[in-house]
């Protein structure tokens, strides 16, 4: 945060996220930043940047400037601490968007320094792409990891939030030895991190049930959203889920539902509408991707028929 910042008193609580490098992260930033404006209008909202985009200052009441010493990708995430101007944060990644005033989270995670929604595990057997469990679960003597997707974190400013992210930063200098894998080549993966600074305070993933943060990945059926009336629904593993914030994680940018609400957000506050040529390629895109999706779902299902 600003030196100004630095020397100021903490707000109460509210929103940070992550919206710098390439212009499409700091577009996304300002879907998402549009979407808190309109379900969660009394939060304040932080974001991180190195973007001089004057719309971003319409959007969000804290701009703090990104540090660059703190790593590329998703090392910014394990300084969170570092940049948050509140007595309590919850950070929202920027390739999300948000249904409601989020007092959910609030109380959930009230009794809690670090919270992530989620309920699942690793144990002996379990794989995952970016950590090899059986050597952590070995090295560090433990018996879980908790398992969950990093579009949102919680964590109050006190001395234990302080321990946490740096015993989660000490992993990170020491994450080559401890064969965390490379994410998107430009190293390990957040999840991977403080899954394992989690195990070691002794922390789990809070289940938020059908609400919560949830992603569409391996998501079945329609993917129903409307931002502006707050709805959002869609199949996951069985359940139908209705997140508070839904998390267009990796390649589920493309998705058309995510492109059309950001529009839609566009035009309700006036920001720059894209282009008809810019619209015909996003659609084309997004319907390229639609189809390689449900081909590789069919693929799947061929598969598991044989």
């Amino acid at each position: 945060m600003s030196s100004e910042e630095q020397g100021a008193e903490l707000s109460p609580r509210g929103v940070i996220t992550l919206a710098f490098g390439k212009q499409r992260y700091v577009d996304m930033g300002k879907s998402l930043g549009r979407s808190l404006v309109l379900n969660a209008p009394n939060l304040p909202r932080a974001v991180v940047t190195d973007s001089d985009d004057s719309e971003l200052k319409d959007l969000f009441t804290h701009i703090i400037p990104f540090q660059p010493d703190f790593g590329s990708n998703v090392r910014q995430k394990l300084h969170l601490d570092l940049y948050s101007p509140f007595k309590e944060t919850l950070f929202v990644d920027s390739d999300c968007l948000v249904l409601n005033n989020l007092d959910s989270f609030w109380k959930v995670f009230a009794e809690q320094y670090f919270g992530v929604p989620g309920w699942r595990e690793l144990r002996k057997g379990s794989s995952d792409p970016y950590l090899d469990v059986a050597f952590i679960l070995d090295y560090f003597k433990i018996e879980a990891l908790p398992k969950f997707n990093g579009g949102t974190y919680y964590f109050k400013h006190c001395e234990q939030t302080t321990r946490f992210f740096d015993s989660a930063r000490d992993l990170l200098t020491d994450s080559e030895n401890l064969r965390f894998v490379q994410f998107r080549q430009d190293g390990p993966a957040d999840e991977a991190i403080l899954s394992v600074a989690m195990a070691l305070e002794g922390l789990s993933a809070t289940s938020m049930g059908v609400r919560g943060m949830w992603t569409p990945i391996s998501s079945k059926g329609p993917l129903k959203l409307d931002v502006k009336h707050g709805l959002c629904s869609f199949e996951k593993e069985g359940t139908t889920v209705y997140p508070d914030i839904i998390h267009f994680a990796g390649e589920y940018a493309s998705c058309f539902a995510y492109y059309r609400e950001s529009v839609k957000l566009m035009r309700r506050f006036g920001g720059d509408l894209p282009s008809f040529t810019e619209m015909g390629k996003a659609s084309i895109k997004s319907a390229i991707w639609e189809c390689s999706r449900s081909t590789r779902n069919l693929a799947k299902r061929l598969l598991g028929a044989l």
